[in-house]
């Protein structure tokens, strides 16, 4: 491994999904192979095919110490969670929040939008509306950016969060991404067909769709240079993005966008496929997606593919838009610190067209220090991230 030097110090990170509303929970939970797949309970569903998701039941923080969007509030608890764990140390002028989410605050836009709605949800909706709350909530006056690349988005944010600490624009990052459960959203995925009645099965034989979560997970980055003597979770080694735009809301059957990616992110870390101990992959569960990821995993890490454990949390969790990426990338970070992959989650009867090592039933202690996280968006979004833990 030739590190190229454009590795960013990971100092802490925060999380709120339906298994655990904080780091330690949400790690317990993944190595207990919990299930947070529940019926939804906070909107009709009545006449949804399906109505079950990754619903947060109860949110760790009280009321009024929370804002009004469903959105911004998961945001919050995720920065309080990250925030027990380190300080954020610097002039608030060179605090920068970079966050990515595929649906803003559209929960907004439908209070607005319902009797008794007014301008205030309606401003409450734009995208950038919960990244601002979270700065302000947080006293962060430097740049404040909204990501919005699908499925993606968390994986971006982190990235370009990387990129204004290389760029001398800030002194610390909080990057992530969040996205909440909605109406909107579960009658779009309703209407794809995408959600499966079943269970959520990533790499199976039998599976046959996802099913939506909601959550927020945040990291706190900040320059080598500027991190030493400061417990850390980890490093960002390198990142890569890649689009290729074949279909609004289909992956590309070649996986051409996700291997640019994934060649891209080995480039920037400057390692190669023997470097690589552990693979956090998209996984949804749907037919089309677990075979592509298993085709350009192959093409990618060549031998090593067949070699590396692997796994998806989307079983778990299911699948939380805009926050998956960051949830995955601290997962990764948590597998490489404990020397622990979780298993996959619904993962029972592997499909021979998904011929990777799929961890599956149990955790498995192992080294998995630097990891590769994949993330793919509608519209051909794709990206990946290189993260080493504890260096």
């Amino acid at each position: 491994m030739t590190l190229r030097g454009n590795s960013v110090t990971v100092l802490a990170a925060g999380v709120l999904v339906s298994v655990g509303s904080d780091i330690e929970s949400f790690w317990s939970a993944l190595l207990a192979g919990v299930d947070g797949i529940t019926p939804i309970e906070r909107f009709p569903v009545h006449d949804l095919r399906v109505g079950r998701g990754g619903e947060i039941k109860k949110l760790p923080l009280a009321a009024e110490r929370l804002p009004d969007c469903r959105a911004s509030q998961l945001l919050v608890c995720a920065a309080e969670d990250l925030r027990r764990r380190a300080a954020l140390d610097c002039d608030r002028t060179r605090l920068a929040v970079v966050v990515g989410t595929a649906l803003g605050g559209v929960e907004q836009l439908e209070a607005a939008l319902e009797d008794g709605g007014t301008l205030r949800h309606a401003a409450g909706a734009f995208y950038d509306s919960p990244a601002h709350r979270l700065a302000g909530w947080l006293g962060a006056t430097g740049p404040v950016i909204t990501v919005s690349t699908a499925c993606a988005s968390g994986a971006s944010a982190i990235a370009i969060g990387a990129d204004l600490l290389h760029a001398d624009a800030a002194d610390l990052v909080i990057a992530g991404g969040y996205d909440a459960l909605c109406r909107f959203v579960m009658r779009g995925f309703d209407a794809l067909r995408a959600l499966t009645r079943d269970r959520v099965r990533p790499f199976d034989r039998r599976r046959d769709g996802l099913l939506l979560g909601e959550g927020a997970g945040l990291v706190l980055m900040a320059r080598e240079a500027d991190a030493r003597g400061r417990a850390r979770l980890g490093r960002l080694l390198g990142h890569g993005s890649g689009s290729d735009g074949s279909h609004v809301a289909a992956p590309d059957p070649d996986g051409r966008g996700l291997e640019l990616a994934v060649r891209t992110a080995m480039a920037d870390a400057g390692v190669g496929p023997a470097d690589i101990e552990m693979v956090s992959a998209h996984g949804t569960a749907t037919p089309l997606n677990d075979r592509i990821e298993t085709a350009v995993l192959k093409r990618t890490l060549g031998a090593r593919a067949s070699q590396v454990p692997v796994n998806s949390i989307k079983g778990a969790l299911g699948h939380t838009m805009g926050a998956a990426a960051a949830i995955e990338a601290i997962m990764c970070l948590l597998a490489g610190q404990h020397g622990v992959v979780p298993a996959t989650v619904g993962l029972e009867d592997p499909d021979p067209e998904c011929d990777l090592d799929c961890v599956r039933g149990d955790a498995r202690v192992t080294r998995a220090r630097v990891s590769l996280s994949t993330s793919l968006g509608f519209g051909g979004s794709n990206a990946a991230l290189i993260l080493e833990a504890g260096a």
